[in-house]
């Protein structure tokens, strides 16, 4: 068999029927199925993941594994881009529905743009492309977000950026933050044509607090490159923005989504309302000192995960 012409990535962590959907979209391309191979990314899942692998395979796919223990996305994503054969690498992520162009649109792009590192595309939620009040999930309806659930680069161009910052555990920021680097070596182009559907997640109050956590990675966006996550929010002092923003800023947007949906969905606004009480408190407990007062310059400093012998 010839070398594929791109791989599309895949990292995943116990959702096996929510892998076994997205695989059935990728085997639903309507691109030729010899042109791209799928890496799926075992984030140390305790699931069997074999079967969905063998059925990915039956339905036609250059389907292969690969497994790690739990490490993050990031690090499963850096795993796939060093197993990749592809010219062009794509990612989307395990509980996504890419729609039958996706693919096709996504390498279209590039080509059309031979002085691009990448290509990002429409993300929306189920198929109305909105989430409910108490629903959450990444959207990307304008471009220059950078969600690494509907992308492409150019596989040149993320071993030029060192592929994804595995200081960043969590799946926040890892991907703005992988896209501040790779434009460095060319500009990320967007394709509204290229369309994954993300279904939404549902809120709850643990959600809620473990997102707290992201605060950190925000900072070291601010003191790396100047800004919060998009070059849109540039900022000069990083501690005092995210304190404010964590503390006031999306609890009030918390409440101001509750009172916009308190006729329709009282009990639903009244929780998401609570939500944001906690959210605030959370932020002014754990996030504000240490953006305040902990040390992230020393954080700032960035280097090549894919050359490094850290597989």
């Amino acid at each position: 068999m010839n070398s594929p012409e791109i791989s599309v990535i895949i990292p995943t962590r116990n959702r096996r029927e929510d892998l076994r959907l997205c695989l059935r979209a990728l085997a639903a391309q309507d691109m030729n199925l010899s042109r791209f191979e799928v890496i799926v990314c075992d984030d140390g899942s305790e699931e069997d993941l074999n079967s969905v692998i063998d059925e990915a395979a039956q339905a036609g796919l250059n389907i292969r594994l690969a497994s790690q223990s739990h490490k993050g996305p990031a690090a499963a994503r850096n795993l796939g881009i060093r197993e990749s054969k592809g010219r062009i690498v794509a990612m989307t992520d395990s509980d996504t529905l890419p729609r039958s162009a996706w693919l096709g649109k996504l390498v279209e792009a590039l080509e059309r743009s031979p002085e691009a590192a990448g290509v990002e595309g429409l993300v929306m939620a189920d198929n109305e492309g909105d989430f409910d009040p108490l629903g959450e999930g990444p959207t990307n309806k304008e471009g220059g977000v950078y969600l690494t659930c509907n992308c492409a680069y150019r596989r040149e161009a993320l071993f030029q950026a060192g592929g994804f910052d595995e200081s960043f555990p969590y799946p926040a920021f890892e991907d703005t933050e992988l896209a501040a680097r790779a434009q460095e070596f060319g500009s990320i182009v967007w394709q509204p044509e290229a369309i994954v559907i993300h279904p939404q997640r549902p809120l709850t109050l643990h959600a809620v607090w473990k997102k707290l956590r992201h605060w950190e990675f925000v900072l070291i966006m601010g003191f790396r490159y100047g800004y919060l996550g998009w070059k849109r929010y540039p900022v000069k002092h990083p501690g005092l923005r995210v304190a404010a923003l964590s503390v006031i800023a999306l609890p009030l947007a918390k409440f101001r989504t509750a009172w916009q949906w308190a006729g329709r969905r009282p009990g639903a606004a009244c929780k998401l309302a609570c939500f944001g009480l906690v959210e605030a408190a959370g932020a002014l407990i754990l996030v504000a000192p240490r953006a305040l007062f902990g040390n992230y310059r020393e954080k700032a400093a960035r280097r090549n995960y894919l050359l490094s012998n850290n597989k």
